[in-house]
């Protein structure tokens, strides 16, 4: 499957002020979008030259993402474009991924679509299509 990595995903309970702790290291933030059907507020941070950095702050009854928060702000997934997401979500298949939904439209993404995967040994993907 061709990909390229697109973002890494954190969990935090304050977008604005985790925004803060990641300018010191030369990242930008970008504008908050709300993601109602993910039940998230979503900031993509910026670095010139390197790897994007997503922060995901969860809607309060979004009882997932609250208890992954419990362990506070950390990484929780890494991202990849693809150009064909229906062929990515079957090769994933193919390949003992366990998907979390179906490809949805994603307001951060301006509509394009997304999904996650699990699997033990790599933990949580995304897929984004170009």
């Amino acid at each position: 499957m061709e990909c390229q990595l697109e973002h890494i995903g954190y969990v935090t309970d304050d977008i604005a002020k985790t925004a803060a702790s990641f300018r010191l290291l030369g990242y930008e933030a970008g504008a908050i979008v709300n993601d109602d059907t993910q039940r998230t507020r979503i900031c993509f941070l910026e670095k010139q030259g390197d790897t994007k950095i997503e922060l995901v702050e969860p809607y309060e009854d979004n009882k997932t993402m609250q208890k992954m928060l419990k362990r506070g702000v950390a990484p929780y997934h890494t991202c990849y474009m693809v150009d064909d997401i229906g062929a990515a979500y079957e090769e994933m298949l193919d390949n003992d991924f366990t998907p979390l939904f179906k490809p949805v439209e994603a307001p951060a993404f301006g509509n394009r679509l997304i999904c996650y995967f699990f699997k033990q040994e790599v933990g949580l993907i995304e897929l984004v299509s170009r």
